[in-house]
């Protein structure tokens, strides 16, 4: 299931996936709610930029046991990422 804004989701309709329209946390929520009480949901993905807070949306998922993705788009803000941190995390330096 994909929960997002009304102009992303005619994509992912396209590709045959259920979606569920949401603006705000507290309809994302909702959705997750209404997911797991259905029982039938396998993997949520939450389009960053109708959540204010992606890690409350992980956390409410996760106490209902549904994997959720929280996935980036263009118009979430961007988050800093320190290249030189990671290069040596990925060769074993840091």
């Amino acid at each position: 299931m994909v929960i997002g804004d009304r102009m992303s989701l005619p994509l992912f309709r396209s590709v045959g996936l259920e979606t569920v329209e949401a603006d705000r946390d507290d309809e994302v929520l909702s959705a997750i709610r209404e997911a797991a009480s259905r029982g039938d949901v396998s993997l949520v993905i939450v389009l960053k930029h109708v959540v204010s807070d992606p890690d409350r949306v992980v956390r409410e998922a996760q106490e209902r046991d549904i994997p959720v993705l929280v996935l980036p788009t263009l118009w979430a803000p961007a988050e800093k990422i320190n290249v030189e941190m990671l290069l040596a995390k990925a060769l074993g330096l840091g």
